[in-house]
């Protein structure tokens, strides 16, 4: 199961991981108790501070975070180096606290590339990271971890040596290598972390655990992370837990449980204003009500959740989103909705399996140079006599694996075409067997097919449905006089103009030649008169300069309904067709209805009664 979050809230500085509510409010009233506000606010101490209050307050207060980075906007160029720095680093994480990953890596590669403070380029550094693994880009994230890797000896500030490892354990967690995060996890947390760390290093374990399916929801793993992150004070990261507890009962088939855990704690959640959280929520909320049968709450959490993950950040989110609503719309017969859903899902879907494929790849070449690397090493110290030989040998394995790649690359390549060609071909066969090549509409074996299916569901719904059938009058002195092109155009036009006044519902066919037939479901034989009325006006009124002649189309019309003719597709057909007949009988371009009639001896007789223009 995909991971629903990515915590990117790590960055903590130094010496402020503990720092209580209390003093935030001191440092306030340290503002309010000075005499000269407007000399003090342009200070180098004063923006200092209230740089270290913003960072502070990041996750416990992002309203007053933002605040504050607001306030000291029209101070930015008052800033020293360093505190533009700091400032840039903290605009970088107020981008990627709303999700918008693009600016965060243009901030924060900025401060990365700049003459800025170690530590900063550092904190910068692994946050990028973060940003990576948001974005999906794989090879950027891996690329950061060996700077990180790089930078690490350099850094004597322990705590955000740590953060720094911990990172690289939330980018492995993204590639869903979940029993190396348990490993890296079970080794960070020898030493001596602060609160606050351990409830991170908790939050990433139960989603390991939970990808791994070592886990219930009642396993009390669950609910000392819970107790480690409400003594930490991370809003965050104990919903994340709780969500993922909700997720259990879920699977567990407990739809009640989830939902008693999370809904006591809904506002809470949307006050973190953590859009991936804030779609998790109400994606489990929406799942867990359609399991119990409240349609209307499903629907309304679905679609906050769709709202909460706008930029479709979480793939796997949007498209569970997406396919609860086609579920719920196709239950209430919402056919056009739930297909738009149902297309949107399946496109994320598809996504999401590249977006696992692509993880997957990533991994394995990291792991691959990593291990050549490493034996690299390893040969270099053991066996400096062979140093030649050994040179010889890794250019060799390269290039077995470049070869290898290639080789595999050609394969996929030619899968991927073959793939694409048959399924060209098929939909290609698809449309042959299916449609009418000439107008785009049903032919009559697939018309008969739909035909009897909806024919079966309307009589199980106790609903109307009718048919009409219509031929073109005349037809074949139009192909006589003007040519079979410009028969074809009036066909193809006929089609055109009736579709344009039907509903989208509505079935078309061309049974042959100059035939045609429309299957209205949920509709009676007053609307099917109406509409096929319409019909043979609009056929009538069609300009015909177009197709580079002058003539007219008119159409003999024929309509009958279940009410007369029963809920057989040959019953209806032959009445409907019979109608026809007897339209052109009248003088063609004129509906009539079938109208069945029985002699003295109680024998039905076929008759109808026609509409005329």
């Amino acid at each position: 199961m995909q991971s629903l979050f990515l915590c990117v809230f790590i960055s903590i500085p130094v010496g402020l991981i503990t720092t209580s509510p209390q003093a935030i409010a001191e440092s306030f009233q340290y503002e309010n108790d000075q005499t000269d506000v407007l000399k003090l606010k342009f200070s180098p101490e004063y923006i200092s501070e209230k740089l270290l209050i913003a960072d502070r307050n990041r996750r416990e207060n992002p309203v007053l975070y933002k605040k504050i980075l607001a306030e000291l906007a029209p101070l930015e160029k008052s800033f020293t180096r360093d505190q533009h720095s700091y400032y840039q680093f903290l605009q970088g994480y107020l981008a990627i606290y709303h999700g918008d990953y693009e600016q965060a890596d243009k901030l924060l590669s900025e401060v990365l590339n700049s003459s800025a403070d170690k530590l900063i380029k550092f904190r910068a550094n692994y946050t990028l990271i973060n940003v990576a693994a948001a974005k999906k880009d794989w090879s950027d994230g891996l690329r950061h971890i060996a700077v990180n890797k790089e930078m690490l000896p350099s850094i004597a500030d322990k705590e955000h040596y740590q953060l720094s490892i911990l990172t690289a354990v939330i980018f492995y967690n993204q590639l869903q290598q979940f029993d190396l995060v348990i490993k890296n996890i079970a080794q960070v947390k020898r030493d001596n972390l602060p609160q606050e760390h351990n409830c991170f290093l908790e939050q990433f374990s139960l989603e390991a655990k939970l990808n791994l399916q070592l886990i219930k929801p009642d396993d009390k793993s669950i609910d000392n992370g819970l107790d480690i992150c409400q003594q930490a004070g991370n809003k965050i990261s104990t919903n994340i837990i709780r969500v993922y507890r909700a997720k259990l009962y879920l699977k567990a088939q407990q739809p009640e449980k989830a939902l008693a855990e999370i809904l006591p704690y809904y506002d809470e959640i949307n006050t973190t204003l953590f859009p991936m959280l804030i779609a998790g929520m109400n994606n489990t909320l929406a799942k867990s009500n359609y399991l119990i049968g409240n349609i209307k709450s499903a629907e309304k959490y679905a679609l906050a959740a769709l709202r909460a993950n706008k930029n479709n950040t979480i793939i796997k989110q949007s498209a569970d989103s997406y396919k609860l609503l086609y579920q719920i719309n196709k239950s209430q017969k919402n056919i056009a909705l739930a297909l738009s859903y149902h297309e949107k899902y399946n496109a994320l879907e598809v996504a999401h399996l590249e977006d696992e494929k692509s993880k997957h790849v990533a991994f394995q070449l990291a792991e691959l140079k990593t291990f050549e690397h490493e034996n690299q090493i390893i040969l270099l110290n053991e066996q400096n006599t062979f140093l030649a030989a050994e040179q010889a040998l890794s250019n060799i394995k390269v290039a077995n694996i470049q070869l290898i790649i290639t080789v595999m690359t050609l394969i996929i390549i030619m899968l991927i075409i073959w793939g694409a060609r048959l399924w060209r071909s098929h939909k290609r066969v698809k449309a042959l067997s299916e449609y009418d090549e000439l107008t785009g509409i049903y032919n009559r074996r697939h018309f008969t097919q739909i035909a009897v299916s909806t024919l079966k569901y309307c009589q199980s719904a106790e609903q109307d449905l009718s048919l009409i059938m219509f031929d073109l009058d005349n037809f074949k002195k139009i192909n006589d006089n003007f040519g079979h092109i410009c028969g074809d155009w009036a066909l193809k036009e006929t089609i055109r103009v009736c579709e344009n006044i039907g509903r989208k519902n509505d079935i078309f066919s061309r049974l042959g030649g100059e035939e045609f037939c429309i299957l209205l479901p949920s509709c009676n034989i007053e609307a099917a008169v109406l509409r096929a009325e319409a019909c043979r006006a609009a056929i009538e009124n069609t300009i015909t300069e177009e197709s580079g002649n002058d003539f007219s189309i008119t159409a003999s019309f024929g309509v009958t309904d279940v009410t007369r003719s029963g809920y057989n597709l040959e019953k209806l057909l032959t009445d409907a067709d019979f109608a026809a007949y007897e339209s052109k009988h009248a003088g063609r371009n004129r509906v009539t209805v079938f109208e069945p009639q029985e002699d003295e001896t109680g024998k039905s007789l076929g008759n109808s009664w026609s509409v005329a223009p």
